[in-house]
């Protein structure tokens, strides 16, 4: 008998999605330590987005189905999964791939039960955004509760989550947002202040608002915005360089941070969950627990079905998009 097929979104190139397709592929079998899961839902990620184009700093060999973060139904399990998972269980989870499809094998170590009635759609955006921004601000930086949080690039995946962790954790959030429709989305979202990025007095604007400066700032854009940032830190606060959506890596002056009494800190949360997986999975399970008690809300601008994945890749590229874009699988069964 042959091997069950099911749905992917494969790429075979990286010159354009001319060469991706929704084809047939094998079904996953689960290895001693895994499970598979019937995916529900996949959140569109901009990591996605980079290594299904060839611009990850970790390039897959081709053909790849990509895909991070996503949110099933456990239907198998290898013998020696953890305690506590089982076939018929919701998880959110993670994978470096593999999740655009109807069915993911996955490391058992790299899911978390959901909640009954959890919003599949919502929960399939906490894996690695959530679990990033919660990474950065508690493990990373070390976020106090009354401490005053920069989050640039608010209204992105990682800035939109950054946000609401932050208020978890008791924390006042300033966001940094593009243009004021961004502005106003990210004070509709969360935000206890807000600057406009895009104007050329922003920092003058942000002294403004934190007159005493700012406790920690949570940076996934890059460019330009990271020197005037990084100068209206407070002492002993703390940068957090989580990514580059801008497209170009700043250089800073070192004396900035001697000057500041300042930490600059790299947050990489692929090499988080590598090099200390038993830490990861602690800090992604208390993302889960903040959600199932509604302080976390990941927000869905959009669920697309399966079939219109060349829809939901555009809505999910395009920069005036707010909130995620979701990959609905259950349109296929």
């Amino acid at each position: 008998m042959g091997a069950k097929i099911m749905k992917a979104l494969q790429v075979h190139g990286f010159d354009g999605t001319h060469q991706w397709r929704l084809e047939d592929v094998p079904e996953p079998i689960a290895g001693p330590q895994d499970i598979v899961v019937q995916v529900e839902a996949t959140a569109i990620s901009y990591v996605d987005l980079l290594l299904a184009r060839g611009g990850y700093q970790v390039k897959p060999a081709l053909p790849v189905v990509p895909g991070t973060e996503f949110s099933g139904t456990i239907v198998a399990c290898g013998p020696a999964v953890r305690q506590g998972l089982r076939v018929g269980l919701r998880v959110t989870g993670t994978s470096f791939g593999g999740a655009w499809a109807q069915r993911l094998r996955v490391d058992a170590n790299a899911v978390e039960p959901l909640a009954e009635g959890s919003d599949l759609a919502a929960a399939s955006a906490l894996s690695v955004t959530y679990a990033t921004a919660h990474y950065a601000l508690k493990l990373r930086g070390g976020l106090q509760a009354d401490e005053t949080v920069l989050v640039l690039g608010a209204t992105g995946g990682v800035g939109l989550a950054a946000m609401q962790v932050a208020r978890a954790l008791g924390a006042q959030v300033v966001a940094g947002a593009s243009g004021v429709t961004k502005v106003g989305a990210a004070l509709e979202r969360g935000a206890d202040r807000a600057v406009d990025t895009s104007q050329a007095n922003w920092r003058e604007e942000l002294k403004r608002v934190a007159p005493n400066g700012v406790d920690v700032i949570v940076d996934p854009v890059g460019g330009m915005l990271l020197e005037p940032a990084f100068r209206s830190l407070k002492w002993n606060g703390r940068y957090l360089v989580v990514g580059f959506a801008e497209g170009s890596i700043p250089s800073l002056r070192a004396n900035l941070p001697l000057l500041k009494g300042a930490a600059f800190i790299g947050v990489d949360v692929r090499q988080f969950r590598e090099r200390e997986p038993d830490v990861a999975g602690a800090n992604l399970a208390e993302a889960v627990r903040l959600f199932s008690v509604g302080l976390l809300k990941p927000c869905v601008a959009r669920t697309f079905p399966a079939t219109e994945w060349p829809a939901a890749i555009q809505a999910a590229s395009d920069r005036a998009t707010i909130g995620r874009i979701v990959i609905d699988w259950t349109t296929l069964r």
